[in-house]
């Protein structure tokens, strides 16, 4: 069996960066950029309030306080957007608003909750430093800063980044083409009839759908096929329309998993078949199409299914986007609780959650640990990792997160 590692370098290996295309920002969302956003301007553009308050010279104020305050004649007032235009001399203010340019003469802004106006005066009452909430030009971006560095996943900060930029259009990468398809006689699909107590109704297909567009793909469903070869061998013909064809079940050791023979007959050159990690131990990878496609072969159990998802699928979508950030990210928490297990062969991803407390990351696992019982993933936000040789971990100890 093949160790994560080398499984999962082996998988990125082959990834091949996608074409790219210029979309609106808002069809943005979720795609990785393909270029480099540069500022083509200073942001602030100009000098600016970034308090409600008064626009006044600071050596007028530097000695106010509440008991002495300093009055001020004003002269106006500026809004934000208004095209008002003053002079601040000494022993005057301009009353100003969040955002207003700062008038001449000005270098500090007053709160408006440290004055008192009354009578076309304003009575200062308390020193500020030099320069105070005052937003300088440049202080943001100065122009020509690159903003945004190629290979970012667009979210919505980053839409709203694009707009403040006046980036109407951005070039991202194509997504990709994601093909799923199921096996197995026993899988039902959502809305059919469970006939018999053998029969299972299917989680596997939605799961890796929805996996896919979370990554930035395009999921095509090709639906659940019973296991029988010709079958099969029609649907998994169409391989070179997709850049990736997932399949579900038929990969294990049993004499109808026909996936693992298939696919090596139809042309895909297989890398490897299993993994030494529980669950999801049978997965098989291979290329397609001359090294551009990748096939994954995964096994049918629904936590394994979405654990190779998680760990090989998800990082190649996104690298083969390129995304900087394709890597499973990982944390250290202390675990709350004693963890055994029997057989400490592979290397084990356990459904589990983290959280704060008395300043330190602690975590806790599901007691869930069965590879069919997706309910694991009900409020878990990380895999505990449970390394090869690693028979029991006592609680307090320091232990290694993936987060989902």
């Amino acid at each position: 069996m093949m160790p994560y590692e080398e499984a999962l370098d082996i998988v990125l290996s082959f990834c091949q960066n996608l074409s790219t295309e210029k979309v609106f920002i808002l069809d943005a969302l979720g795609r990785v950029l393909a270029e480099d956003v540069v500022s083509q301007e200073d942001k602030p553009s100009f000098d600016n309030s970034a308090m409600d308050g008064y626009a006044v010279r600071w050596e007028d104020i530097k000695t106010a306080t509440d008991r002495s305050p300093v009055s001020l004649k004003v002269i106006g007032e500026m809004s934000a957007g208004g095209e008002e235009s003053f002079v601040v001399e000494r022993g005057t203010a301009v009353k100003i608003f969040t955002g207003a340019p700062i008038p001449e003469g000005a270098d500090t802004v007053v709160p408006v909750e440290y004055t008192e106006a009354k009578n076309g005066v304003v009575f200062i009452k308390t020193s500020l430093k030099e320069g105070a909430n005052i937003r300088r030009r440049g202080e943001e971006l100065k122009a020509g800063d690159v903003v945004l560095k190629k290979g970012t996943i667009i979210r919505h900060y980053e839409v709203g980044i694009l707009a403040s930029l006046n980036k109407i259009n951005v070039e991202v990468s194509r997504k990709p083409r994601v093909a799923i398809l199921s096996t197995g006689d026993e899988v039902k699909d959502i809305g059919e009839p469970i006939n018999k107590p053998s029969q299972i109704r299917t989680s596997n297909n939605y799961t890796l759908l929805a996996g896919v567009f979370s990554a930035g793909g395009t999921a095509y469903h090709l639906g659940i096929v019973q296991d029988d070869p010709e079958k099969l061998k029609s649907i998994l013909s169409q391989m070179e329309d997709y850049d990736v064809f997932i399949t579900t079940g038929g990969v294990s050791m049993g004499e109808k998993d026909y996936v693992k023979t298939l696919v090596s007959e139809l042309g895909v050159d297989v890398k490897f078949h299993k993994v030494r990690i529980k669950p999801a131990k049978p997965i098989l990878f291979g290329t397609y199409n001359g090294g551009k496609g990748l096939f994954f072969g995964i096994p049918g159990n629904p936590v394994s299914c979405a654990i190779a998802f998680d760990l090989l699928v998800k990082p190649a979508l996104l690298k083969m986007q390129g995304a900087k950030d394709h890597l499973p990210k990982t944390l250290k928490a202390r675990i709350k609780r004693d963890f055994y297990r029997r057989d400490a062969e592979r290397r084990e991803f356990v459904r589990a959650t983290y959280w704060w407390e008395g300043g330190s990351l602690v975590c806790d696992f599901s007691p869930k640990l069965q590879s069919h019982m997706l309910t694991s993933y009900v409020g878990a936000n990380c895999y505990l990792v449970v390394k090869e040789g690693v028979k029991e971990i006592k609680e307090g100890e320091e232990v290694e997160l993936i987060l989902l």
